[in-house]
C-alpha cells in the first residue's frame, strides 16, 4: 500500500493554468493550485481587488459572472483603495502629525528629513523601502522615548522595545514586561501613538483588562477613548499604507 500510494502521489499532474486570462473585466487573476474555489480579495500593500482562480471547474464565463456579481463591492473596495496615500516622489505622507513632501535623494547617502521634505537617498527602484526603513527607525526613536517616558512615570524602569509590522495588533508586552509595537503608529496622528503607549506601559503592571488596568492606561494618556474610535475607524487604511 506504501508504494501504491507514492507512486499515485508522483503521477498527480500539476494544474495547467497557461490559458487563464491574465485579467478579467479590469480585475487581475491570480491562478492558485490550493485554492477551491473563486475569491476576491484586497492587497493589503496595493489596495488592488484581485481574483483567485482555482485549479478545477472554472472558465472565463464564470469568472465574469461572479466579477459583475460582486461588482459593488469591487467598485467600493476600489473606492477606499484611492485614499490610501501611495508613497512616491513628490508624494505626500504625514508623520508625528506634521506633513512632509517625499523627494528622491542620490543614489549614495542616508534617508532624512530636510525641513518639510523627507530626501529618500539610494536606487529609485528601492524608493519604497528605503522610505520604510527610515520610517521604522524613527518610530522605534519615538516609541522608546514615549514608553521610557511613562514607566517611568509609573516607578518602572525603561523596558526594551521593538518595532514590528504586524497585521492586526498595535502593540504587545511580554510578560518579563518588553514592549513590541507596529511602526505604522508613526502615521497615526500623535495622540494615538501616544495612548497605544500608554495601554502598553499599563499591561506592564496589570496583564489584563481590568477597572485597574484601564483607569492605569487613561491616566497615561490625554483622551484614550477618542484614540480607542480613531483606530476603530482607520486602523484597517493606515494598516495597508506603504
Amino acid at each position: 500500500m506504501l508504494f501504491r500510494t507514492r507512486q499515485k502521489h508522483n503521477l498527480r499532474q500539476k494544474p495547467d493554468f497557461s490559458a487563464v486570462p491574465a485579467e478579467i473585466g479590469g480585475i487581475r487573476v491570480r491562478p492558485s493550485a490550493r485554492a477551491r474555489r473563486m475569491a476576491l480579495r484586497v492587497e493589503s500593500a496595493t489596495g488592488e481587488v484581485v481574483l483567485t482562480w482555482p485549479a478545477r471547474g472554472m472558465s472565463e464565463k464564470k469568472a465574469k459572472n461572479f466579477i459583475e456579481e460582486h461588482r459593488n463591492w469591487i467598485e467600493t473596495q476600489q473606492h477606499r483603495s484611492a485614499k490610501i496615500p501611495r508613497f512616491a516622489p513628490e508624494g505626500n505622507i504625514r508623520i508625528g502629525g506634521s506633513d512632509y513632501i517625499l523627494t528622491q535623494g542620490a543614489r549614495r547617502g542616508l534617508t532624512r528629513i530636510e525641513g518639510d521634505r523627507i530626501v529618500v537617498c539610494g536606487d529609485p527602484a528601492h524608493f519604497r523601502r528605503r522610505l520604510k526603513d527610515f520610517l521604522k527607525a524613527e518610530a522605534l526613536k519615538i516609541l522608546t522615548e514615549a514608553s521610557a517616558a511613562k514607566s517611568l512615570d509609573i516607578g518602572l524602569a525603561p523596558p526594551p522595545v521593538r518595532v514590528i509590522d504586524p497585521k492586526t495588533r498595535w502593540g504587545s508586552c511580554a510578560p518579563d514586561g518588553r514592549l513590541m509595537f507596529s511602526w505604522r503608529l508613526l502615521l497615526a496622528p500623535p495622540a494615538v501613538l501616544d495612548y497605544v503607549v500608554a495601554h502598553e506601559v499599563a499591561h506592564r503592571i496589570h496583564m489584563n483588562h481590568s477597572r485597574r488596568f484601564w483607569s492605569l492606561c487613561l491616566s497615561l494618556c490625554e483622551d484614550g477613548a477618542e484614540s480607542r474610535r480613531w483606530l476603530k475607524k482607520h486602523g484597517t487604511a493606515l494598516m495597508s499604507m506603504l
